[in-house]
């Protein structure tokens, strides 16, 4: 805030405040006048007592005239911003910087660096945080830069060594956006100038706003050949081709309805996000609107048939920010093809409805994939999201995954129940069935066995499944809601407190405890949920697997078996130097789902106009407009 003086002779008002140049000037009644500020000054508007908003101009003495270029450059910068602001972007360039490799080193002493990047596409700027002491950094950082018809399309980016005294220049590279193709997440390794090292980002350019664009609904027209060569690449003939191209994924955005209204004039302003694994596509913005319109067209190239396609809507802030409107989350193989349908729009957790009039989108979305790639792509590890950060240390967290784990533990303290009655007799049946059955296993007692007392497992969950329906995860929706805000307010209580820093090393052990707790629930509901053939087509890759893991043992002795795996794991590195080293059967067990990624998949009912929403409602946020 500056401060400025006029003559009571010149403006006889109260105090008043005038915006110029997004910046605030207030005018005092005092006789006292700084002649640095006495020149020349057209300002945009008042603003005094609410009685004006129109541009006026300030009287002047007019012997001051030292200051006046000065003026006047900084109202010719102020012109062009202006100018550029109202300008609307073609394009949304979306980059994730990941990491660096082999960097410079820019100190001497430690022979390492503090690096950071610098990203610049015309006027707009972002500058990443500073990773200490590393030559191959890793950031993982996410933002949105946007193209004009009539703006520059190179990408400058600098990488810098932070400094006391002056930050050192490590190295440089620009990359031609208009070489890009549009509507594809790119996985880039940019080499720096004179070999200074490497950078791994993800660029996607989308987000176009011309009505011509290939992504567009309204001129798309459905190609028969198109589509036959799309389905004859991914048919049963053709598995062994490309083996990691698993399947094909086309998603319609139509519209949404009953969105919340972001701005102070109960308009938002929505754009629509897709995400796949690491690939991010986004709609056009619509202004002032709860109703938005899209009506785009994406594809993706589906990598893994176990991923989860993201769909959140935003509104559009000042200065590029976003505000969450709501948010969905879809597994590929709960996509029936062609079905153009409504979906009730989720918070940020997945668990409640989101803000507004029973808020829906409308999307139609069709998959394409060969069962016998996605088979061998689920054996193998799943490919890191780089964009989700571990969970911080929350109470409510830490007691739900308290309580997961005690459902697990609690199932075997029963069987364990079972097995300790018997020894002690309680039952003289069921304790000499028991040994009758304990004696005949151990005598006849073959490794193959063991896989068919999996598949006694899965063939008795079947059959209830068959006969009961699916299992569903218990939720109740006003109960998760009401715990969303008393998150809330238990955040704002624990901001409040100064023995926040003096805990910090405290929160990090019991935030490990939590997360350690979270990963020992999710295993134990994932093996749950395969044997309940929650998710068929991975329950019947574990069927199919325990069959021949019967046939193998059945007829292959068990000590070659150990020499064939032991030989394996001494030769692996030798015949397979770059492979990643991996558990089949862990890497199946990733894929299947735990109770709450079910709740997150879980469809909201599509509210009626007329039926009310029972969820208490939340306190409301507005933004300045």
């Amino acid at each position: 805030m500056r401060y400025l003086y006029y003559r009571p002779r010149i403006w006889r008002l109260p105090n008043a405040t005038i915006s110029w140049n997004n910046d605030y000037y207030n005018f005092y009644n005092d006789n006292y006048i700084d002649s640095d500020v006495d020149s020349v000054v057209y300002l945009d508007a008042i603003r005094r007592h609410e009685l004006y908003e129109h541009v006026i101009p300030i009287l002047y003495n007019p012997p001051i005239e030292s200051c006046l270029s000065d003026v006047y450059k900084t109202a010719k910068i102020a012109d062009v911003n202006k100018r550029l602001k109202s300008q609307i972007w073609s394009s949304v360039v979306t980059i994730v910087v990941i990491e660096g490799k082999n960097l410079l080193a820019c100190d001497p002493e430690t022979g390492t660096s503090d690096p950071y990047v610098k990203f610049r596409l015309g006027n707009e700027k972002y500058k990443t945080r500073v990773v200490w002491r590393s030559l191959n950094p890793r950031w993982l950082e996410q933002f949105d830069l946007h193209l004009y018809d009539d703006g520059d399309q190179q990408l400058e980016i600098t990488v810098w060594d932070k400094d006391r005294a002056r930050d050192d220049f490590i190295g440089r590279t620009s990359i031609d956006l208009s070489t890009l193709e549009r509507e594809k997440t790119h996985s880039i390794w940019a080499k720096l100038e004179d070999a200074a090292g490497s950078l791994n980002l993800l660029l996607t350019i989308s987000g176009t706003t011309a009505s011509e664009t290939i992504s567009d609904l309204t001129t798309h027209e459905e190609n028969p050949m198109e589509k036959e060569i799309i389905l004859n690449r991914y048919a049963w003939h053709r598995t062994f081709h490309n083996i990691r191209d698993v399947g094909h994924l086309t998603v319609k955005v139509f519209r949404a309805t009953g969105l919340a209204a972001a701005d102070l004039g109960g308009k938002s302003d929505p754009f629509c996000v897709l995400e796949l694994g690491n690939a991010r596509l986004q709609t056009q913005t619509e202004y002032k609107t709860l109703s938005p319109s899209w009506q785009k067209i994406f594809t993706f190239n589906v990598k893994d048939i176990n991923n989860v396609l993201e769909v959140t809507v935003y509104d559009e802030d000042r200065d590029h920010k976003v505000e969450f409107l709501g948010k969905i989350a879809i597994p590929l193989l709960r996509i029936k093809n062609g079905e153009k349908r409504w979906y009730a729009l989720k918070d940020k957790k997945l668990r409640s409805r989101a803000k507004g009039s029973s808020p829906q989108i409308l999307l139609e979305m069709t998959v394409i994939w060969n069962p016998i790639r996605a088979c061998m792509r689920t054996l193998n590890p799943r490919e890191e999201k780089y964009m989700q950060t571990e969970l911080k240390f929350k109470r409510q967290v830490f007691v739900k995954n308290v309580l997961r784990l005690k459902v697990i533990v609690m199932h075997f303290y029963e069987y364990g129940k079972i097995l300790q009655s018997c020894f002690e007799w309680e039952s003289t049946f069921q304790s000499f069935v028991a040994l009758v059955f304990f004696l005949i296993l151990c005598y006849y007692f073959e490794p193959w066995m063991i896989p068919i007392a999996g598949l006694l497992v899965f063939l008795k969950q079947y059959i209830v499944k068959q006969i009961t329906g699916p299992q569903t995860v218990p939720w109740d929706e006003v109960a998760d809601s009401d715990l969303d805000d008393d998150e809330e307010d238990d955040k704002e209580k624990e901001e409040k407190k100064s023995l926040k820093e003096r805990l910090q090393t405290i929160q990090e052990v019991t935030q490990g405890v939590q997360n350690t707790i979270g990963r020992l629930a999710t295993f134990g509901e994932s093996v749950k949920n395969m044997f309940n053939f929650t998710v068929p087509y991975l329950s019947w890759i574990a069927v199919t697997l325990l069959v021949a893991a019967c046939l193998v043992l059945y007829f292959v002795p068990i000590r070659y078996l150990l020499m064939l795996w032991g030989t394996n794991k001494f030769f692996r590195r030798i015949l397979r130097p770059h492979s990643v080293p991996n558990n089949e059967l862990l890497d199946l067990i990733s894929r299947v789902p735990d109770d709450e990624m079910l709740l997150d998949y879980k469809d909201l009912k599509i509210l009626l106009a007329t039926e009310p929403d029972k969820r208490r409602e939340p306190r409301k946020k507005h933004k300045v407009s």
